[in-house]
């Protein structure tokens, strides 16, 4: 005897039949094999006795006054507390239509009465070793829920302890660089200060910016509230462009803004979706070439608003293109490398995005340009 076994064995079953001396046999049968066995003879008692003391398995007759088999088992399949009660007809209808009747309805099995003793037997043990099973899967699920939950607390609470230790030190460095540029040093040696000064100050503002978006990253994935408000679309995008063109400009960049038409308004967190348009459009001028076009457009289809960022840049391989979104994935290929960032900037993007019940996606050809594209709903809450 297995322990599997042994286990389902403790099982608690509801047989029902109108007809006493069927009960007796069936109930003899089964606390014979070491069953717990509860018993009713009409749909009315089968359906209270469910309720008070849910059992592991039901044998269902299906000729009985006033409420038959079926309508028993639709009621119990109707009800979320009883539906995953596996129910066994056992009835002396052996048609084809019958029995096809009681799977249709939910009936994991169906026997014929005059029905065998070792035939019973066995369909019992298998539907109640697979209700043990599932049981078991149920709990290592909710095991695992528990687990990536407690992880998903830990890394919250390390993320949000190292970004607080990291950012006291850095403004000290910061400090530390005014105090250097007072100091009165020779003639020969204030290029090499000069130029140290400056390696710390960037490197202080590459790490506050790995800090702050680190922060704001965590923040997000453990659900930061949006301030959603309604916007004109066509005022919102111009606002985001403004600063980029004479960054374009510098980049010998041809900057393209094509509005959406009329004054459609879209419900947004303006400040959280300001940082996904502003990254989408900034990474677009820093992987384009001097002489190339960004184009940013806009359209409003089929109750979603499309935001679009196109560019004629250094592309994406087809390999990265799983990944891009992932946290600190970086994209090395070849005009890419002189790129710096924390490599959470889409990470970031991406969950702002779903925050606000909407979707992003990426197209990209190596050497011939990628296109982003964010599509929210055009609801009026999230």
């Amino acid at each position: 005897m297995t322990p599997q076994l042994q286990i389902s064995r403790q099982a608690k079953i509801l047989m029902v039949d109108d007809v006493p001396s069927n009960l007796i046999a069936l109930s003899d049968m089964m606390t014979t094999f070491g069953y717990g066995v509860e018993k009713a003879r009409d749909g009315r008692s089968t359906l209270e006795a469910v309720k008070a003391n849910p059992p592991d398995l039901i044998l269902l007759d299906i000729n009985m006054p006033d409420m038959n088999g079926y309508e028993v088992c639709e009621k119990l399949k109707a009800d979320p507390a009883t539906r995953d009660i596996p129910v066994i007809f056992i009835s002396a209808l052996s048609e084809t239509e019958n029995i096809v009747r009681g799977f249709e309805i939910g009936g994991v099995d169906y026997i014929t009465k005059p029905f065998q003793y070792r035939e019973v037997v066995a369909r019992v043990q298998n539907q109640l070793m697979l209700v043990y099973q599932r049981r078991q899967i149920e709990a290592l699920r909710a095991q695992d829920r528990q687990y990536f939950e407690s992880l998903n607390r830990m890394k919250d609470q390390f993320i949000r302890m190292a970004t607080h230790d990291l950012r006291n030190p850095l403004n000290v460095i910061l400090g530390y660089t005014h105090v250097l540029d007072r100091l009165e040093v020779a003639e020969s040696d204030k290029p090499l200060l000069n130029q140290s000064v400056e390696n710390i100050r960037d490197s202080v503002d590459k790490m506050r910016t790995l800090v702050t978006d680190m922060l704001d990253l965590a923040q997000l994935e453990t659900g930061s509230h949006l301030s959603l408000s309604a916007v004109v679309l066509n005022d919102f995008l111009q606002k985001c462009l403004t600063s980029f063109h004479v960054l374009a400009s510098q980049e010998q960049i041809e900057l393209v803004y094509e509005a959406p038409p009329g004054d459609a308004c879209i419900t947004i967190d303006e400040s959280y979706m300001a940082r996904v348009v502003d990254n989408l459009v900034a990474n677009a001028i820093k992987y384009s070439p001097p002489k190339s076009k960004v184009t940013v457009r806009a359209w409003i289809k089929g109750g979603c608003t499309s935001i679009e960022v196109q560019d004629t840049g250094i592309g994406i391989p087809k390999a990265d293109l799983p990944h891009l979104f992932d946290a600190f994935y970086r994209v090395q290929n070849a005009g890419s490398e002189q790129v710096e960032g924390s490599g959470l900037g889409l990470s970031i993007v991406k969950t702002i995005v779903e925050q606000h019940g909407g979707q992003i996606t990426v197209q990209s050809k190596t050497g011939q340009g990628s296109t982003f594209r964010v599509v929210l709903p055009m609801n009026d809450t999230i």
